[in-house]
C-alpha cells in the first residue's frame, strides 16, 4: 500500500515537490498569514463559517464569501456548475435566477445537500438566499448559493438563517480560514491558497477554496469551491477563464467515478487592485487560476476517502479526443486498477483490460505502457523488466504519485485525467454514512 494519503500528501503541503504541478514564472504562493486566508487574501473580500447546527457534529456549517461594499459596483463574477440531471435546489437557483456576471456573495453550508427535495427544497434555497442578500444589503440576484452533505432530506431554514445571521456579524479579511472549514464534509482538511501574480499592470492576488473528498468524477467533483482576485476582469473574460480553466482541473479528476448533484464551482473578481489587464496580463491571470483550480482538485484526490496516491494517467495515440477521454475514465473508473493501485501492484492486464472493455471492437496492435520510467508494453507484447526494473517498479508503486503513459497508436487524440487508488476505508466512510 504505502502512499502519502491526505493531509501529508506533496499537493497539500510542499506543491514544488510534487510532480503533477508546475507554479508558472511570476506567479508565488503567499507568505505567512496570507497563506491561510485562502478566498479573503485578494483585497476586497471578507468572510465567516460558524455552526448553525446542521451537523449533528456542531462542527461549522454555514459560510459567506462577500465582496466588501466599496467594491459592489465594480465586482464581476461567474460560475460553473454539475450537469447532473437532479442538480440540487441551490444549483437551479444559482443557475437560473442568479446574475452571476455580478455575483456579490456566495453562501454555502454543509451537513444538507438539499438536492433531490422537490419544491420544498427550491423554497427553502430561495428564502435563505433572500436572507443573506437582505442582511448584506444585496439584491438576491447577487448572491449565489451552495449546499453539500446528504441527499434527499429536508434542509432546516431556520438553521440556515440562524447561520446567516452569525456569519454576517463576523464577516472579516481573515475570514477564509473559517470559510473553508465550514464546508467541509468527509473531507480530513480544509483547501485553501493564495497567490500573488505579477503583471505587467502590476501585482494582483489569487486566492481559492473548495471542498471534495467522494462522489468525484470528471464533469465536476462532489465540490463547492469559491476562487476571488482583486484584478479588474470584464464579466465575458470572467466567464471564458473560469469556464477555459476549470476544463484544465476539476474536470481532470475522478475518485469514485460519481458525478455529484451539488457541484459549483464561483469566481468574484472585486477590482480592488485596480491592476486592469492587458492580454498578457489576462494570460497571466489565467494561468494562476489554472494552477489554483489544479492544486485544489490534486487536493481532493489526495484526500480522497481512503486514498492513499495519486495516480496521473494520460492517453495517447488514440483514434481522436473522445476516444481518448472513454479510455481515461475507463481506467480511472476500474475497480481493479484502483485497487491494484492500492495495493502497489503494477497489474498493467487490468489497465488494458479496461480500455479494450471501453472501446470494443476495435485493434490497437502496437500498444504501450509504461508506469514511472518503466516500459512494460511495446508494440503490443509485454516487455521484462528485469531485476533492476522490477526493483524500481516497487518503489515508483510505493509513491504517493504515479504516472502512467498509455499510447494506443492509432493516431491524434490525447487526454488525461488524475485518480485516487481505492482502499477498505471507502467502502468504510460510504456504508457509514447515510441519511
Amino acid at each position: 500500500m504505502s502512499g502519502i494519503s491526505g493531509s501529508a500528501h506533496p499537493v497539500v503541503v510542499q506543491p514544488p515537490t510534487s510532480r503533477f504541478l508546475i507554479l508558472p514564472d511570476g506567479i508565488t504562493h503567499a507568505a505567512g498569514e496570507g497563506r491561510e486566508t485562502g478566498v479573503t487574501y485578494p483585497a476586497g473580500f471578507v468572510a465567516a463559517g460558524v455552526a448553525a447546527g446542521i451537523k449533528a457534529s456542531g462542527r461549522p456549517d454555514v459560510g459567506i464569501v462577500a465582496v466588501e461594499p466599496a467594491y459592489r459596483s465594480s465586482v464581476v463574477g461567474a460560475a460553473v456548475f454539475t450537469r447532473n440531471s437532479f442538480a440540487a435546489a441551490p444549483i437551479v437557483v444559482s443557475r437560473a435566477e442568479t446574475t452571476l456576471s455580478g455575483l456579490a456573495a456566495v453562501l454555502m453550508n454543509s451537513g444538507n445537500a438539499n438536492a433531490c427535495t422537490g419544491s420544498e427544497g427550491l423554497a427553502v434555497a430561495r428564502a435563505t438566499r433572500a436572507a443573506c442578500a437582505a442582511r448584506l444589503g444585496l439584491g438576491a440576484d447577487r448572491v449565489g448559493i451552495a449546499s453539500t452533505g446528504v441527499i434527499g432530506v429536508p434542509l432546516d431554514q431556520g438553521s440556515v438563517v440562524a447561520g446567516i445571521a452569525s456569519a454576517t456579524e463576523r464577516l472579516d479579511r481573515a475570514g477564509g480560514a473559517a470559510f473553508a472549514e465550514c464546508i467541509m464534509t468527509t473531507d480530513r482538511f480544509s483547501k485553501s491558497l493564495a497567490l500573488d501574480v505579477r503583471t505587467d499592470g502590476g501585482v494582483v492576488r489569487l486566492g481559492a477554496c473548495a471542498k471534495g473528498a467522494g462522489m468525484i468524477a470528471p464533469g465536476m467533483a462532489t465540490m463547492l469551491c469559491v476562487a476571488t482576485t482583486d484584478a479588474v476582469i470584464p464579466p465575458k473574460l470572467a466567464r471564458t477563464m473560469l469556464d477555459r480553466e476549470v476544463g484544465h482541473s476539476f474536470n481532470l479528476i475522478s475518485v469514485d467515478g460519481q458525478m455529484s448533484t451539488n457541484d459549483c464551482v464561483f469566481l468574484m473578481a472585486s477590482g480592488a487592485s485596480g491592476v486592469e489587464l492587458s492580454v498578457e496580463a489576462a494570460r497571466q491571470v489565467g494561468f494562476a487560476l489554472r494552477y489554483a483550480l489544479l492544486r485544489l482538485a490534486l487536493m481532493m484526490v489526495a484526500d480522497g476517502e481512503g486514498a492513499t496516491k495519486v495516480v496521473h494517467l494520460v492517453v495517447e495515440g488514440a483514434p481522436d479526443e473522445q476516444s481518448a477521454r472513454i479510455a481515461c475514465r475507463a481506467v480511472a473508473d476500474s475497480t481493479l486498477v484502483k485497487t491494484a493501485m492500492y495495493g502497489g501492484d503494477p497489474n498493467w492486464g487490468r489497465i488494458l483490460s479496461a480500455v479494450g472493455a471501453a472501446l470494443p471492437g476495435r485493434a490497437f496492435p502496437a500498444v504501450a505502457l509504461r508506469i514511472g520510467d518503466v516500459t512494460l508494453v511495446k508494440s503490443g507484447s509485454p516487455v521484462d523488466p528485469g531485476a533492476d526494473g522490477k526493483t524500481r517498479l516497487q518503489e515508483i508503486m510505493s509513491e504517493g504519485e504515479i504516472e502512467i503513459v498509455l499510447h494506443l497508436d492509432q493516431g491524434g487524440g490525447k487526454d488525461e485525467v488524475f485518480f485516487s487508488d481505492l482502499g477498505h476505508e471507502y467502502v468504510t466512510i460510504n456504508a457509514e454514512y447515510h441519511t
